[in-house]
């Protein structure tokens, strides 16, 4: 196939959101819940589901439902998937999940060529970058990694069951009233996204309700709220212990290039406040000899779809167009070990 006839679709599949959108697209098309009910009804068509199951397509992974969710992904696109390449973003917990998922995409979502290649990677791209400590706050997970010249150091990588849907919790005592649990705690989540801060205030905060009623909180209340992100306890050291490990575990090579180039992603690391925060308390752990400079995205939406953006970026490159795999690669290698070969990442 000639380069130039290569047209793409970049899917970043996590544990809350899905975002999708074309190879060259500075944010995403689609974005929407990864979440399903029993009759398909995908992300937003879910929040309505009266008390109805709302279903989980990654924890624990579904293929089935990820398979619905592909399918579904290229009719919100409006495109057919035989005629779009895709790259997806590789955030997988085990090789066997990304193994089937390949197969689903060859064999039953029928594209034509196929790359993935890491989150953590595509973040450092999205900021310009071949180089960087990525510090990737999940609604679940927290994940800190290094990456070196594009490909991410799995062996230095480091995952704490703890993400931002953890500061939800607090705020799902004022939800309240006829809603299913998916809405509670898009609700809780909402109020989060409101309220909560790591600058200081003065004055109380205040949300409204969409009963009318009002939810007031102090500083102390909120700062103790958003710092369980920083603060250890027996499971959880810290978000700026987790960067710190790495930076220690990492030859000396590099130790300086990560810490000048700490780069944030997530929606928790949008809460007005955290990058000062980080920068503080990153700063104070590092080595003496090095300099902790986090990279400032132009906006929120680049942290919040840095990976997206990453992958974007990277699929239009005309350097990239030889990296693809192509489904008859993919049926005349072994399947799958060929993935192994061109996305070693």
């Amino acid at each position: 196939m000639n380069s130039d006839e290569i047209i793409s679709v970049v899917a970043d599949i996590g544990n809350l959101y899905t975002r999708a959108g074309f190879t060259g697209d500075d944010f995403p098309r689609w974005s929407t819940f990864t979440k399903c009910t029993e009759t398909m009804q995908f992300g937003d068509e879910a929040l309505g589901y009266g008390n109805g199951q709302v279903l989980d397509i990654l924890q624990p992974f579904n293929p089935d439902l990820y398979e619905n969710l592909l399918k579904k992904m290229f009719e919100k696109l409006g495109v057919q998937s035989k005629d779009y390449s895709l790259l997806l973003a590789n955030n997988f917990q085990t090789k066997h999940d990304l193994q089937k998922v390949v197969e689903i995409l060859f064999e039953s979502v029928e594209i034509p060529n196929f790359f993935t290649i890491r989150n953590a990677a595509l973040s450092t791209f999205s900021a310009g970058r071949s180089t960087a400590l990525i510090l990737d706050i999940g609604a679940y997970s927290t994940t800190a990694s290094a990456v070196h010249d594009g490909y991410t150091l799995l062996k230095t990588q480091i995952q704490a069951p703890i993400g931002g849907e953890i500061l939800n919790e607090p705020f799902r005592q004022y939800v309240v009233g006829e809603y299913n649990q998916f809405k509670k705690t898009c609700l809780a989540r909402d109020i989060k996204q409101g309220l909560l801060t790591y600058e200081q205030i003065d004055s109380t905060q205040q949300y409204e309700l969409p009963d009318g009623n009002f939810i007031l909180m102090q500083q102390a209340q909120l700062s103790e709220i958003a710092d369980k992100l920083f603060n250890s306890n027996d499971n959880f050291k810290g978000i700026q212990h987790m960067l710190l490990d790495i930076i220690n575990n990492s030859v000396n090579d590099i130790k300086q290039q990560l810490c000048s180039t700490v780069i944030s992603t997530g929606g928790s690391s949008n809460i007005p406040g955290f990058q000062n925060k980080l920068q503080t308390t990153l700063s104070a752990l590092a080595p003496p000899m090095c300099k902790v400079k986090l990279v400032m995205y132009p906006s929120n939406q680049n942290r919040y779809h840095s990976v997206f953006i990453g992958g974007s970026i990277l699929a239009s490159l005309s350097s990239f167009q030889s990296l693809w795999v192509a489904k008859n690669e993919y049926q005349e290698s072994g399947r799958f070990s060929i993935i192994e070969r061109k996305c070693p990442n």
